[in-house]
């Protein structure tokens, strides 16, 4: 179950960079250096123009792939969490080099589950930004501030339906939390990534720098090691849940009980107690 959910977060942020790859080679003006290059290998089939042809291409693949890359993430909040979990992976990776000569068993395995839980959070901020984009694209505006009533009906009916309306408003808001609650776990979870590195990184260099003094000796270290890996783990069992189809696995099913003092009927917009 955890493989598959694994495999389809992987394909739909691989899908949304082929989409965005194709959408940027043939833009417009890329589409017009296309049709220069076809043209010149259709006009010179024998000729030396065959190698401006495919230079002009490998060029067009590349800058399209560049320019793709600059764009995986809509909302800037999130590509400036991924550039952090990147700054950090660079730092960490440049303290492993210089820690080579340390022999030790229980940190042979922590880079790799670094670098594994990077990609892993990576996926989950590319799909809690999608995610935030499509909610946001139609619900900016009405998740805070859903319709009120100001009619005050006398008729038990017109009443009753009013409070039906109030119901399906605190609904609404238990799935908008439900959905959201992904994209929330997501940024938290890149902020654990970024300042668990942070530790161990000062960790490591407290360690190799400073000679195991008793503040700091091999038992700490590995106990340090070994911290940071439960976290990276925890991270990891997270990220499961942060799929596009179960994110309504943290939204309860029932539905909320009819309003007894007219709620919205009454003006009333306040978010319902849980």
């Amino acid at each position: 179950m955890v493989v598959l959910k694994r495999l389809k977060a992987r394909d739909e942020v691989e899908r949304q960079d082929r989409v965005l790859f194709w959408r940027e080679l043939f833009s417009p003006w890329r589409s017009a250096l296309i049709s220069i290059l076809l043209l010149l290998a259709w006009t010179n089939p024998f000729g030396r123009a065959w190698v401006i042809v495919a230079a002009g291409f490998a060029a067009l693949f590349a800058g399209a792939f560049s320019a793709s890359v600059q764009r995986r993430f809509i909302d800037k909040r999130f590509r400036d969490l991924w550039d952090g979990c990147q700054d950090r992976l660079v730092r960490f990776e440049e303290v492993l080099r210089r820690m080579q000569r340390e022999k030790l068993a229980a940190f042979e395995e922590m880079p790799n589950t670094i670098r594994t839980t990077a990609r892993a959070l990576y996926r989950a901020l590319r799909r809690a930004d999608l995610t935030s984009f499509e909610v946001h694209r139609t619900e900016r505006s009405l998740a805070s501030s859903p319709p009120a009533w100001s009619a005050r009906p006398t008729d038990q009916k017109s009443q009753e339906l009013y409070q039906l309306a109030d119901r399906n408003i605190a609904e609404y808001r238990q799935q908008y939390a439900g959905v959201m609650v992904g994209v929330e776990r997501a940024e938290a979870q890149s902020a654990v990534f970024i300042t668990t590195l942070d530790t161990l990184r000062m960790k490591m260099l407290s360690y190799r720098l400073a000679g195991r003094p008793p503040e700091l000796d091999h038992g700490d270290f590995l106990q340090t090691i070994q911290e940071a890996k439960l976290q990276l783990e925890s991270i990891d069992k997270a990220l499961e849940e942060l799929d596009l189809p179960p994110l309504s696995q943290g939204i309860r099913s029932e539905r909320p009980p009819l309003p007894e003092g007219g709620g919205s009927l009454t003006g009333d917009t306040s978010e319902p107690k849980p």
